[in-house]
C-alpha cells in the first residue's frame, strides 16, 4: 500500500476503532483508505467495496458473508512475503478489511520501466513470490489476480503480495446468474479464467509465469491491444522463445517457460515448490555478481506519454472505446425505458469514465430510482455486455471441431444417454484443447470403471489417427 492520499467526502471518519485519514487508491470496485489503529499506534490500510458497487448487488447479505469468509481466509496467511490481514469489520452494511500498511511502490514499476533485473535477483523475486503463493495455496487460499500491481516492493530486494482473495469480487456485475465468470486482470489471466472455469493454484502459477517472462525479457508473452486479440493469442499461440528475445539467457529457461505457460493446467508446474525448484536449477549455472542488485524502491518513473501508451497495452481503454456501436445503442435503448431521453447523455458520460463492464453497469443502474426497473436494466445490460466481443473476448475457434464434438457424443451416448449431446457441446465451448476436452468430459461420468473405459476409447482413436 502506498501513501498517495487524497480527500474523499464519502470516506467514513472511522471504521470500528480504526480512524480513517484519507484515500490511498481506488479500483474498479474497491477503495483503499489509510487508517490508524489507536490501540497499537500504527497505520493500517483499510480496503472495502465502493458503495455504488455494493448497492448494485442484489444479494448483499450473501456478498457480505463471502467477503468476510475471504477476509478470514486471507487472515490465515501468515508469511513474510504476504501483506498481513489484521481484522474484518462490517459497518453500515459495508465490509472493511483491515490490513498491514506497507509504504511501497509495486513491481509494476519494474515491468513498466522495462528494467531488466540481474538473473540472480529475478530468481530471488520469483522465490519470494512463489513461496508466498505456495503458503496461501496450502491454506486453501487462491489469489486469482496475481499481477505486478499486487506485488509491493517495500525494500531494495524484497516483495510482499497483497489482495489475497479480494479478486473474487472483481466481477460482481457479471457473475450473478451463475457460470463462474472470468475474474482477474486480462494480461495475467490463465486460459481457464478466460473461459470462466473454476480455478486452483495452477492459475496463480500461470500468472507468475507471465511475470517471469516480463522480468526476463521486458515484454509480455502475449502482447495484444484488445481482449479478443489477447484471448486468441492466449488460447491459440505460443510465446516467442526467451532466447529469441535475449540470446544470452540460459537454455534451460526456454523449457521452463514453456511449461509455466502451458495452456492446459495439467501440463504446468503443479505447485509453487516445483516451480521454485525448476527456476533454481535453470539459474544455478548462470554466472552472477553476488552483490549486483537493483534497488526496487528507486526505479525511475514513467513519463505521461509512456503511461498513455501503457494504458492501451494494459487493456485499460474506456467502455466507450471497447464496446461495439450496436451494444452501446442497445444499452441506450434499455436505459431509456427507465429514465427517458436523458439516457443518451448518461450513457455517453459513464461509458467514457468506466474501464470495465462492472463499474459501467453499477454507474448506469445508480441512475434508475425505481428498484424493479433498476433490476430489469441490470439483467438486460448484463446480457448485452456478455454478447459484445470487446467484453466477452474471442472464441476458441477450432480447438474442438464439430467433428470432435460429434465423436465425443458418440462415445458418451452409451454411458450418459440423451444427455451426451448436451454435455459434449457445453464442454466444447470452454475447452482449451482436445485432451483437456476429454478430461473434462470424463469428470461427468460418475462410475470410475465407465470413466476409464471412456478415456481408453478416446486414446484408442488418437492412436489410430496418429497412424
Amino acid at each position: 500500500m502506498t501513501s498517495n492520499e487524497n480527500i474523499d467526502q464519502d470516506a467514513p471518519l472511522a471504521v470500528g476503532k480504526y480512524r480513517i485519514d484519507g484515500v490511498i487508491g481506488r479500483g474498479a470496485v474497491g477503495v483503499v483508505y489509510k487508517g490508524f489503529d489507536p490501540d497499537i499506534c500504527r497505520p493500517v490500510a483499510v480496503k472495502s467495496l465502493r458503495r455504488e458497487v455494493l448497492e448494485a448487488v442484489e444479494d448483499q447479505p450473501s456478498l457480505l458473508a463471502r467477503f468476510a469468509s475471504e477476509a478470514r481466509s486471507a487472515g490465515r496467511c501468515q508469511h513474510p512475503n504476504i501483506v498481513t490481514v489484521f481484522d474484518y469489520v462490517e459497518q453500515d452494511e459495508q465490509p472493511f478489511i483491515i490490513m498491514e500498511f506497507v509504504e511501497a511502490g509495486t513491481l509494476e514499476k519494474v515491468t513498466r520501466s522495462g528494467t531488466l533485473l540481474p538473473l540472480a535477483q529475478v530468481g530471488e523475486v520469483m522465490a519470494q513470490l512463489l513461496s508466498a503463493l505456495g503458503h496461501a495455496h496450502e491454506k486453501g487460499v487462491i489469489h486469482r489476480d496475481v499481477k505486478p500491481a499486487n506485488i509491493l516492493c517495500p525494500a531494495a530486494t524484497s516483495i510482499k503480495v497483497t489482495d489475497f482473495g479480494v479478486a473474487r469480487f472483481q466481477n460482481l456485475g457479471l457473475t450473478q446468474n451463475g457460470g463462474g465468470g472470468a475474474i482477474g486482470t486480462p494480461n495475467y489471466m490463465s486460459p481457464e479464467q478466460f473461459l470462466g472455469r473454476e480455478v486452483d493454484g495452477r492459475s496463480d502459477l500461470f500468472a507468475v509465469g507471465i511475470i517471469l517472462f516480463q522480468l526476463l525479457t521486458g515484454t509480455k508473452p502475449f502482447p495484444a491491444n484488445d481482449i479478443p486479440g489477447l484471448m486468441h493469442k492466449l488460447l491459440n499461440e505460443s510465446p516467442a522463445p526467451l532466447r529469441q528475445l535475449r540470446p544470452e539467457l540460459p537454455p534451460a529457461l526456454d523449457g521452463l517457460m514453456e511449461r509455466a505457460l502451458a495452456r492446459n493446467p495439467t501440463d504446468r508446474y503443479q505447485d509453487a515448490e516445483e516451480f521454485i525448484t525448476a527456476i533454481e536449477r535453470a539459474l544455478q549455472r548462470t554466472p552472477t555478481a553476488p552483490a549486483e542488485r537493483v534497488d526496487l524502491t528507486r526505479l525511475p518513473g514513467r513519463t505521461s506519454s509512456d503511461t498513455a501508451e501503457t494504458s492501451q497495452s494494459e487493456l485499460s481503454r474506456t467502455m466507450a472505446e471497447k464496446l461495439a456501436p450496436q451494444t452501446l445503442d442497445a444499452l441506450e435503448g434499455t436505459l431509456a425505458r427507465a429514465i427517458g431521453p436523458i439516457a443518451r447523455v448518461v450513457l455517453d458520460r459513464e461509458s467514457r469514465n468506466a474501464t470495465d463492464p462492472e463499474s459501467l453497469i453499477a454507474a448506469l443502474t445508480s441512475q434508475i430510482p425505481e428498484e424493479s426497473e433498476a433490476e430489469r436494466f441490470r439483467k438486460e445490460a448484463d446480457d448485452w455486455l456478455r454478447q459484445d466481443r470487446g467484453v466477452a473476448g474471442a472464441q476458441l475457434g477450432a480447438a474442438v471441431s464439430p467433428a470432435e464434438t460429434q465423436r465425443a457424443t458418440e462415445l458418451l451416448m452409451p454411458i450418459l444417454g440423451p444427455l451426451a449431446k448436451v454435455i459434449a457441446q457445453r464442454e466444447a465451448a470452454t475447452a482449451i484443447g482436445v485432451d483437456d476436452y476429454y478430461e473434462h468430459l470424463a469428470r461427468k461420468i460418475s462410475n470410475p470403471t465407465e470413466q476409464e473405459q471412456f478415456l481408453a476409447e478416446y486414446r484408442k482413436t488418437i492412436r489410430k489417427s496418429d497412424n
